[in-house]
Formats: structure tokens, sequence, C-alpha cells
């Protein structure tokens, strides 16, 4: 009886043991499915990122690529010594420039970087033409 009662007894921790393992290997499924999901997310939204700095980065260059005619327009305009006029008139059609949308990307300081930068640019180029 007793011999019996072992061979019962190991069945049972056997089928005991082999749902655990089972419950085991269902966690680690779960937890490792969880967590290629979380850097899948991640790297979408890294790649989103990375496409919004692109997206920004050509907006930039066409700003960059206006300034020079913005300056020079309101140069003409204005005439000298009225600096914080054109200033301001340069700023307002590059925000006129901007998508609406992207606006928000770009501070006032950023855009007036792109400003001065454009400026001393432009007072080489009319430096050489005098």
């Amino acid at each position: 009886m007793s011999m019996q009662l072992l061979r019962e007894n190991a069945a049972q921790w056997i089928a005991l043991l082999m749902n655990l393992a089972a419950l085991l290997a269902f966690v680690a499924t779960v937890a490792l499915a969880a967590r290629r999901w979380q850097l899948e997310r991640r790297g979408a939204q890294a790649e989103e990122l990375a496409k919004l700095d692109r997206a920004r980065g050509a907006l930039e260059g066409l700003l960059k690529g206006s300034v020079f005619g913005l300056v020079t327009a309101a140069e003409r305009e204005y005439g000298p010594g009225t600096g914080e006029i054109k200033r301001s008139a340069v700023l307002s059609e590059l925000l006129r420039l901007l998508p609406e949308q992207w606006r928000a990307g770009f501070s006032e300081e950023a855009l007036g970087a792109i400003i001065e930068n454009g400026l001393a640019a432009a007072k080489e180029i009319w430096a050489r033409q005098k």
C-alpha cells in the first residue's frame, strides 16, 4: 500500500510540476510579448520623432533661404536706422511662410537667429555689390 501511495504522490507531484512549468512558460511568453510590444512602440515613437526632426530641418532650410530676400525687401522699404521695424517685418513674413501647425516648433529666438544670420550674409553680399 505504501508503494502504491508513493507512486500516486509521485504522479501528482510530477503533474503539479508540469502544470507549474506550463504556467511559467505562459507567463514568460506574455511578459516577452509585452516587452516586445513596448519596444516596438518606442521604436515607432523614435521613428516618428526622427521624421518630425527631418521636416523641421527642411522648414528651417527653406526659411534660411528666404531670409535674404525678406531682409533685402525690408531694407528697401524701411531704409536705414529702422532696425527693429525691419526685424519685425521679416519675422512677420517668416511666421506667415511657416505652416500653422509648425509655428509652435520655432521660438522667437530661433527665428531671430535665422534673421541675424541671414542679415549678416546679406550685408556681405550688399558690400560686394557697391
